[in-house]
């Protein structure tokens, strides 16, 4: 494992634009309920060239789940799940789609992801046989039974051959719309990137403030706390709330800085960032490469949380006693590139950092 053996002790301050600038709310906010829905089963995929399961080496637990599926009624190879074992043309499979925070209606067409559940050497070349998507793993009562996945699988990354893609191999079989309306409510929850003390009072203002809903008897919106909003819908609007919730989402908001955005397409492998974007202190580990981001001095030190690499040359100018500010996310990207690291390392280190909430910034991925 590489390790920078350079602390990079950085000054952290951040700069703020002197100038306030103007959002909409749906560039702050998602809206509670508008969340992404994974529907998912386990399958077969069949006519591999000799690189699927040996059922002689599958651990007790796919064993297990290749006979539940044969008494399910799905069409295993061999009845007793032996006749897998010797051509090794068949394989088990978990499969996973994913239906958008707008929703989707029956017939609508998903991309699907397969990934090995066994000892399978490569999917290439396999087809997965027509298998049902639910809410569960397990269909059960509480389950529901939302689309049909099948189609040849298609190995995007040559490292990972046990993980394959189906395009548009998922068809729902019902309609999955997002419930966004609660006692009345509909609640706006603020990015954690975005989230500062007062933008909740700043969107909450905006919209009472907004032509649009200044003339309602009551102000509409409030502030719950720092990361969220309450807006009362009005009951005429209960039966079809989405031109309301469009009219929310396009008020202004006055914000005293520029967001700067990381934009991530994982199909295409390619990562875009803006100037603007910086990295918190923390400590990341990644496969080869390991680096420590201190916090400034004066600043309580959080525990370290496994991640981050740094721009050395950077600290020397710290030592010269020139002012500095957070790591740019641009010079973490210069410093895995020097390092050889893949274009996916880089994705891998960007979404833990910003499930860590280290990214100073807006993530967003785009297919």
């Amino acid at each position: 494992m590489q390790k920078l053996s350079l602390t990079l002790f950085i000054c952290f301050v951040l700069t703020v634009n002197a100038f306030a600038q103007t959002l909409r709310v749906e560039h702050l906010v998602r809206v509670k309920g508008q969340e992404e829905t994974e529907i998912r089963a386990y399958g077969i995929v069949s006519g591999l060239n000799g690189t699927g399961d040996d059922v002689k080496s599958l651990s007790p637990l796919a064993l297990m789940i290749l006979r539940q599926l044969a008494n399910s009624g799905v069409q295993v190879p061999g009845s007793d799940v032996k006749g897998i074992s010797g051509i090794r043309n068949s394989a088990l499979v978990e499969v996973t789609a994913r239906i958008p925070g707008t929703g989707a209606r029956s017939g609508d067409m998903l991309d699907c992801t397969v990934y090995s559940m066994g000892n399978a050497k490569s999917l290439a070349g396999g087809v997965l046989s027509m298998t049902t998507l639910s809410t569960a793993l397990r269909m059960d009562e509480n389950s529901l039974a939302l689309g049909m996945a099948s189609g040849r699988v298609t190995i995007e990354q040559e490292s990972s051959p046990g993980v394959g893609r189906i395009t548009n191999g998922c068809r729902l079989t019902a309609d999955f719309m997002p419930q966004y309306i609660e006692h009345g409510l509909l609640t706006l929850v603020i990015h954690k990137e975005h989230a500062r003390p007062n933008l909740a009072n700043r969107i909450a203002e905006a919209i009472n403030f907004d032509p649009e809903f200044s003339v309602l008897p009551t102000a509409p919106a409030r502030a719950i706390n720092s990361n969220s909003v309450a807006v009362r819908v009005p009951p005429t609007e209960f039966g079809d709330p989405m031109p309301f919730l469009e009219k929310i989402l396009q008020a202004e908001v006055a914000v005293p800085h520029r967001v700067p955005k990381v934009t991530i397409n994982e199909r295409s492998g390619t990562i875009s960032i803006d100037e603007g974007v910086e990295v918190r202190p923390t400590l990341v580990t990644h496969r080869n490469f390991v680096a420590e981001i201190p916090a400034a001095e004066g600043e309580e030190e959080e525990p370290p949380q496994q991640f981050l690499d740094l721009d050395t040359h950077l600290k020397f100018r710290q030592m010269n006693g020139e002012n500095a500010t957070n790591l740019k996310l641009k010079s973490l990207q210069a410093s895995l590139n020097a390092l050889k690291a893949t274009q996916q390392d880089m994705v891998d280190v960007i979404k833990i950092l910003h499930k860590q909430g280290a990214i100073v910034g807006d993530v967003v991925y785009v297919d």
